[in-house]
């Protein structure tokens, strides 16, 4: 049997992710919540040392709050996986190999991650030995647990804790850590990565004497990658002061004075997760995006909807924004739709569209990702929008919006000094930002 143990610290995703997926579940097992709404655990460690130790079954399984499992089968089929792994220390859904160049070819596992939620680094068929682990899912034997728990004084934060479990097994008892062919949702709505770094010099500290290199789900870690990021965290700020024309800071900044908003095409991981909106409605078509921002609570309600046959009250919301969704439209169907915005909405109404065409085909089995028209700032400014510039000079990116050249973070630099022209001149800016104030 596999005891669960979960520390969670938001109810409603607790509910519509993991609980609602152990309902399905045909294997018994044993299940172990740590309530840390209030702040009750100062650390993961702490917590999951408390769970671990009370925890019954064979094997304890240590997840995360936002994990759903797929299948009715998903315990059953991994018990019988990791019951014939004889040296097992730690199991997980997600690794990192010390085989490869660089993080892509390092990574392992089977999961859809919030960033692309059908992107599968290097899928396994069979259980793989990987050097650490990512935290959202691991197993742990309860015969190897009650030889080694987590480092609750040196990780006594929320990171790095089961990369450190991975690298202690290995140095003390021998065993290994395996990325096991189980595929899972990891519906995670935002990442937490105040500390990372504190917790990224205790992990080398702690383990440089048999790993120089760590490889991590969030990044090698060694002594000059923990100079660099020294160095990085020192500039951040002061960069991000001086190239403040950034997407999530103008959203921020216009829907300061919103309380409800109307997030029209929300898609799964819509930007409004990280302001301060007291209600939101997000309305989107294809039920996979709609299913995964559900899951992760990002609007208040939902309605799956053509957003071109879509109707509310006049003056429901004090903003409407769409983000990313004119193109795939044609300019006729566009222009109607910002006319209903403009009677939805009583302060503003916000819209980014890349400047001009861009080719983009479906992806995610999406047919309505693909483009069909294309914006200019002309268009906006006669329809009554204040327009400005975001992503630098429009001959940096391709595709997606990617940068055309390498290395990406000379590029990326560059892109942001020209950010500070096209800001004020758009029409040499790869994206839009049109503001309405009504």
């Amino acid at each position: 049997m596999i005891s669960i143990v979960c520390v969670y610290n938001n109810e409603k995703i607790l509910k519509r992710c993991l609980l609602d997926s152990l309902k399905k579940q045909s294997a018994k097992y044993e299940l172990i919540l740590l309530d840390n709404t209030n702040g009750k655990w100062k650390s993961a460690a702490s917590a999951l040392n408390n769970g671990g130790r009370i925890a019954k079954g064979d094997y304890i399984m240590f997840v995360h709050q936002d994990i759903d499992l797929p299948s009715p089968d998903w315990l059953e089929k991994v018990e019988e996986i990791i019951s014939k792994i004889s040296d097992l220390g730690i199991a997980g859904v997600a690794g990192m190999s010390e085989k490869g160049k660089n993080n892509e070819e390092r990574g392992r596992g089977y999961i859809s991650d919030s960033g692309e939620i059908w992107k599968c680094a290097n899928p396994v068929k069979e259980p793989e030995e990987v050097q650490t682990l990512d935290e959202c899912l691991f197993i742990i034997p309860k015969s190897v647990f009650s030889k080694i728990q987590f480092d609750e004084k040196i990780f006594d934060g929320w990171h790095y804790y089961a990369a450190d479990y991975c690298l202690s097994v290995r140095e003390r008892l021998g065993l290994k850590a395996y990325v096991i062919p189980a595929f899972v949702f990891h519906r995670s709505p935002r990442k937490n990565v105040k500390d990372i770094l504190k917790y990224q010099i205790r992990l080398y500290r702690k383990h440089k004497k048999y790993f120089p290199k760590i490889f991590t789900t969030t990044g090698e870690i060694s002594s000059r990658k923990i100079l660099l990021r020294r160095i990085f965290s020192k500039i951040r700020p002061i960069y991000r002061k001086i190239f403040w024309e950034q997407l999530d800071v103008l959203l921020m900044k216009e829907l300061s004075d919103c309380r409800t908003v109307l997030d029209l095409g929300c898609g799964y991981n819509s930007p409004v997760q990280f302001f301060n909106v007291s209600y939101s409605v997000g309305v989107e078509i294809f039920e996979p995006y709609l299913i995964e921002s559900f899951k992760k609570g990002i609007h208040s309600e939902y309605i799956r909807a053509d957003i071109r046959k879509v109707n509310f009250k006049p003056k429901s919301f004090d903003a409407v924004i769409c983000i990313e969704v004119l193109e795939p439209l044609n300019k006729e169907e566009g222009i109607e739709l910002i006319k209903k915005m403009e009677e939805w909405a009583t302060k503003k109404i916000i819209i980014t569209t890349p400047n001009g065409f861009l080719f983009q085909d479906a992806y995610h089995n999406n047919p309505f990702q693909e483009h069909k028209s294309g914006w200019t700032v002309k268009d906006f400014k006669e329809l009554g929008f204040e327009v400005y510039g975001l992503g630098g000079w429009k001959r940096l990116r391709g595709y997606k919006g990617s940068l055309r050249y390498e290395p990406y973070i000379f590029w990326q630099v560059v892109s942001d000094v020209t950010q500070k022209m096209t800001f004020r001149l758009p029409n040499l800016s790869f994206q839009l930002f049109a503001v309405k104030r009504l």
